[in-house]
């Protein structure tokens, strides 16, 4: 299955899936813009580049947080597990916190490989963007941080 992608930038002041009566009297305290990048399909070494591409889009633009939507992904493999620590890794030295939203076939890979133990994931998207804005996650850097 080809791999699609997605790309929307949410700050903090997005309303998101509450009504227009909440949003009119909720005070926000954070400014902070996040992107959200969406997947579709597989992530394997056919659609290992257009998984590069994807990610290396969202390193460039200037946002407080990074928001990988795994959800609708089919097969997770070798290679975007690769892929995916060199993103979290370069975000990192940028102090830019990336969490994941995904299922069992997003969060069983990570587990095997390690990578569940470093890197936060959500089960939605307004949950993972929450975090980001709220500041309950910090840079990458933090998460990575090896115990002696």
């Amino acid at each position: 299955m080809p791999l699609t992608t997605s790309t929307i930038f949410r700050s903090a002041f997005d309303a998101g899936a509450e009504s227009a009566e909440r949003t009119s009297t909720r005070r926000f305290d954070s400014a902070k813009s996040y992107c959200v990048q969406r997947f579709s399909g597989s992530v394997d070494r056919e659609t290992a580049a257009d998984f590069a591409a994807a990610l290396d889009r969202v390193a460039r633009d200037r946002v407080h947080g990074v928001v990988l939507d795994l959800s609708a992904v089919s097969f997770f493999g070798t290679v975007g597990l690769v892929l995916l620590q060199t993103f979290v890794d370069e975000a990192s030295t940028r102090s830019i916190p990336v969490v994941l939203v995904g299922e069992r076939t997003v969060s069983r890979p990570l587990e095997l490989s390690g990578m569940a133990d470093h890197i936060r994931l959500f089960e939605n998207v307004d949950d993972a963007g929450r975090v980001l804005t709220e500041g309950e996650i910090g840079p990458s850097t933090t998460e990575f941080a090896v115990s002696e």
